[in-house]
């Protein structure tokens, strides 16, 4: 076990390495947990991966549930029990271990986002996924998707965030927006991307995003963005290897997690997923699955 500890001024938060998962043949592009907390990893490999849960660990030895001949870039779990895969050639992986697997056309070029009811991918178009319909059709390939009560918003490789119901667009990062998410305890979405910025955003009373505050959070893009469950903190992760937590509230930075301080990730961290209240899942070029765990992060902060 491998901790950092960051300045007494951050509220005495260590971040220890607890487990190291191996198993993927390459990059691992995404991660995400299944209906019963099982955490699940796709990677250039073409593998879908199920790690069983045990307590707050997993268990050393991955299960590879399906394989693709393309590269498998996204992964989401459905509340039925059913998994979505988006693959490097446009296809949908669709299926579960009762029921084996099939592969729809989706997005030529590459399915880069999925939800239970769309894809985004290559070829700028957001589709229905059960009849294929076009939703939706921007410029640039659709790299995220974020759904929230005040609307819904698409970011694309050309930096831009689409405003899909007003038509709005904002130019958000320079560099591909990479990933966005509602900003926990605040009226506000955050966005991040090529540019190694942590943005935050209000919405306009008439569309488009005003900004509020722009965060130098990486030296490199910034692949995925991921609230804690109890929304304390939010986690970052970044070409430059590195992860960065972050307070939800005062937007510190609490812990960055990186070589050569402690044995962290030794290329591109692409993925993140909060496996619990205070444990977090990392996972990159390298191949291997990080698990974090956040210590003393309910205590009162020092005075």
């Amino acid at each position: 076990m491998s901790a950092a500890r960051p300045p007494s001024e951050q509220g005495g938060i260590e971040v220890s390495l607890v487990q190291t998962l191996e198993g993927h043949q390459g990059a691992i592009y995404d991660l995400c947990l299944d209906h019963r907390g099982h955490l699940l990893s796709v990677g250039g490999d073409g593998l879908l991966v199920k790690w069983k849960r045990q307590g707050d660990a997993f268990e050393e030895g991955g299960h590879a549930l399906a394989k693709s001949d393309a590269p498998l870039f996204v992964v989401r779990s459905l509340p039925d029990g059913g998994v979505l895969a988006g693959t490097g050639d446009g296809g949908v992986l669709n299926g579960s271990e009762r029921d084996g697997w099939t592969l729809a056309p989706a997005n030529a070029g590459g399915t880069y986002v999925l939800t239970e009811q769309a894809t985004g991918g290559a070829d700028g178009r957001w589709l229905k996924r059960s009849t294929g319909e076009t939703l939706a059709t921007v410029n640039g390939r659709i790299r995220c998707f974020l759904a929230l009560p005040e609307g819904q918003w698409l970011g694309t490789s050309e930096g831009c965030i689409h405003d899909m119901a007003r038509g709005v667009k904002t130019d958000a990062h320079e560099g591909p927006v990479r990933a966005m998410i509602p900003w926990p305890g605040k009226q506000a979405l955050a966005s991040v991307g090529g540019d190694g910025q942590l943005r935050i955003w209000k919405v306009g009373p008439e569309g488009g995003l005003r900004p509020i505050i722009a965060i130098p959070a990486h030296k490199g893009t910034i692949y995925r963005a991921s609230p804690s469950p109890d929304g304390k903190w939010v986690a970052t992760c970044s070409r430059d290897r590195s992860i960065a937590l972050w307070d939800a509230d005062s937007l510190a930075l609490v812990q960055r997690l990186q070589r050569p301080g402690m044995p962290g990730h030794v290329r591109s961290v692409n993925a993140i997923v909060w496996t619990g209240a205070h444990t977090l899942a990392s996972a990159g070029d390298g191949g291997r699955i990080l698990i974090w765990k956040l210590l003393g992060a309910d205590r009162p902060p020092s005075n």
